[in-house]
C-alpha cells in the first residue's frame, strides 16, 4: 500500500492528481492536511489534540488531518493504517519546487516523506516549480507530473530503492512534458537569496516579512540547475545517514531503465 500525503493540504489539484495515477500502481490511501502547512518541516503537534475527518470528492477519497504533514505520517502509522503493511510513502505534487537544502529541510512535503524514513519506510517526494504564485492551478497542470510520477514509484515498487537510498526528492519544471528529459542531480545549497523587510504597523510597531528571490546562477548537476536552467525533470537520491547516497550504491545504474 502507498501512503499519500502533501503539504498544501488534502484539496490541492497536486495531491488529488497524484493520487489518481497511484491508484493504478497500487492500493492507495490518502491523508493530509485540512489546510495549508507550507514550510513546516518535519513538526509536530504537541499542544493540541490531532482531528480527523473524512473527504469525499468524484473519483477522490482522502482522510483530513488537523495538524503538520509529519503528524499525517505518524498518526496514519501508528492507528489509521497500522494493521496494513505500508509499502512506500509518496508525497505531494507539491505547489511550487522543493529544490536545494534550504528547501529541503523546511518543506513539509519533503519532511513529511523524511518523517516515513526515519521510521523506516522508503518515501518519494514531488514538487513541481509554477510561474507565478498568484497563479490559479487544477489538476490538468498536474496530470504530466503525476504521469511521471506514477512511471517512478512503479518503478520503485519493482525495483526497490539503490542500496544507501531511502528518499527520492524529485523536482519537476514549470513546462513539463512525457517526454522531458530525466536527471539524477545532487542538492544545491541555496535556492534564495534571502532578505527581510521591514515595515510599521498602525501603531507604529516594527513588523517584519521574510522573503526571498530565486538565484540566477548554480552549480551544473545540481538540482537548482537542472530545474530552473534546463527544465528537465531532477532525481535526488538521499540517504538517511548522509545527504547524498554512498558512492557504492551507484544511482546512475540503477536507475539507467528509467531514465533511458
Amino acid at each position: 500500500m502507498i501512503l499519500v500525503t502533501n503539504d498544501d493540504g488534502v484539496y490541492s489539484p497536486g495531491i488529488i492528481s497524484l493520487s489518481k495515477v497511484l491508484s493504478k500502481v497500487a492500493e492507495v490511501k490518502v491523508v493530509a492536511p485540512k489546510g495549508a502547512q507550507s514550510s513546516s518541516g518535519m513538526s509536530i503537534t504537541f499542544h493540541r489534540p490531532v482531528r480527523i475527518s473524512s473527504v469525499k470528492l468524484k473519483n477522490y477519497e482522502a482522510t483530513a488531518i488537523g495538524g503538520t504533514p509529519a503528524d499525517c505520517v505518524f498518526v496514519s502509522v501508528h492507528k489509521l493504517v497500522k494493521r496494513k503493511n505500508i509499502d512506500m510513502i509518496v508525497s505531494g505534487i507539491n505547489i511550487g519546487g522543493n529544490i536545494s537544502m534550504q528547501s529541503f529541510f523546511s518543506s513539509g512535503t519533503v519532511s513529511a516523506a523524511m518523517s516515513g524514513c526515519v521510521i523506516g519506510i522508503k518515501a518519494v517526494a514531488f514538487s513541481k516549480e509554477i510561474s507565478s504564485e498568484d497563479e490559479y492551478l487544477t489538476e490538468k497542470e498536474f496530470e504530466n507530473s503525476a504521469w511521471w510520477a506514477g512511471r517512478i514509484v512503479s518503478y520503485l515498487m519493482k525495483k526497490g530503492f539503490p542500496p544507501g537510498v531511502d528518499l527520492l526528492n524529485v523536482n519537476f519544471p514549470v513546462k513539463t512534458t512525457k517526454t522531458t528529459p530525466v536527471r539524477l542531480t545532487k542538492m544545491a545549497g541555496e535556492m534564495f537569496d534571502d532578505y527581510v523587510v521591514e515595515r510599521k504597523d498602525p501603531r507604529g510597531n516594527k513588523y517584519f516579512w521574510l522573503a526571498g528571490t530565486k538565484k540566477v546562477k548554480a552549480e551544473p548537476g545540481t538540482d537548482l540547475f537542472t530545474v530552473l536552467t534546463r527544465s528537465e525533470i531532477s532525481i535526488t537520491p538521499i540517504g538517511i545517514g548522509s545527504i547524498q547516497p554512498q558512492e557504492s550504491s551507484s544511482p546512475e545504474l540503477f536507475f539507467r531503465e528509467l531514465l533511458g
